[in-house]
């Protein structure tokens, strides 16, 4: 069952996520020794990860248990006002005291698309020791388009079905992405969209309730095998879908 939970403005929204990360992490630890953490892009996350770096997420997180990597990333360097990287790093990972053997990086530098997908995928491997690779929680977000991580509409990443990450040709936007693929997305123990703002309302709307025969969007086809979808979602975001929970 999806758990849609919409929140009153996009603060409430942050602070609700904060509390489900921290609860997340220390539960991941006292089961399983580690937190296995997929960040995501964008405004909202970058809020999140803001509030991470305050009292009381600062301190009660078991930063040095967690180890991170990115669901996706933009074919740019790692100082790049667009990456990714730069954003989660100046807005958390510069701020606390993680590991920085446990950030998992997406290389974009000396390297080629399909060489970076695959030394993230490596990463991931390794520290599942051989094991599935299960993230205990997986960030994601929504675009106006339906896409997520950076699943298109419409390219050959869709159709993954055995690799973790892949290089994305993305025609739309005549660039490369480096993405996670379905098969480790819906592999996740706990996969959350964070979504705020009426710009998303139509994708929303579209992802949590297709059309019969129609195409569905990329956001529609996160279906975790063996975990818990949750949908976090402010007023704006969340006024296409009628009668509301949370």
């Amino acid at each position: 069952m999806t758990d849609v939970r919409v929140f009153p403005t996009p603060a409430a929204l942050t602070q609700a996520a904060a509390n489900l990360v921290l609860a997340s992490a220390e539960e991941a630890v006292r089961e399983r020794g580690r937190f296995v953490w997929g960040l995501s892009g964008g405004s909202t996350p970058e809020a999140l990860y803001r509030k991470l770096t305050e009292p009381p997420y600062s301190t009660a997180m078991p930063w040095r248990a967690t180890f991170v990597f990115w669901g996706d990333e933009r074919w740019v360097p790692h100082n790049h006002p667009d990456s990714n990287q730069r954003m989660a790093t100046e807005a958390l990972l510069a701020h606390g005291p993680a590991a920085r053997a446990n950030v998992i990086p997406v290389p974009t530098g000396n390297t080629s698309p399909n060489e970076s997908a695959a030394a993230v995928e490596d990463a991931l491997r390794r520290i599942s020791g051989g094991a599935p690779v299960r993230p205990d929680l997986l960030l994601l977000g929504i675009g106006p388009d339906g896409h997520t991580a950076s699943l298109f509409p419409g390219t050959s990443g869709l159709d993954e079905r055995e690799r973790l990450f892949v290089a994305n040709r993305v025609p739309q936007l005549d660039t490369w992405r480096i993405t996670a693929t379905l098969p480790l997305i819906n592999a996740s123990r706990h996969v959350v969209f964070l979504a705020q703002g009426r710009d998303k309302a139509e994708a929303l709307r579209l992802a949590l309730h297709p059309v019969d025969g129609g195409p569905l969007l990329p956001a529609a086809l996160v279906a975790p095998d063996d975990g818990t979808l949750t949908w976090m979602l402010d007023r704006q975001a969340a006024s296409g879908l009628g009668q509301h929970s949370g």
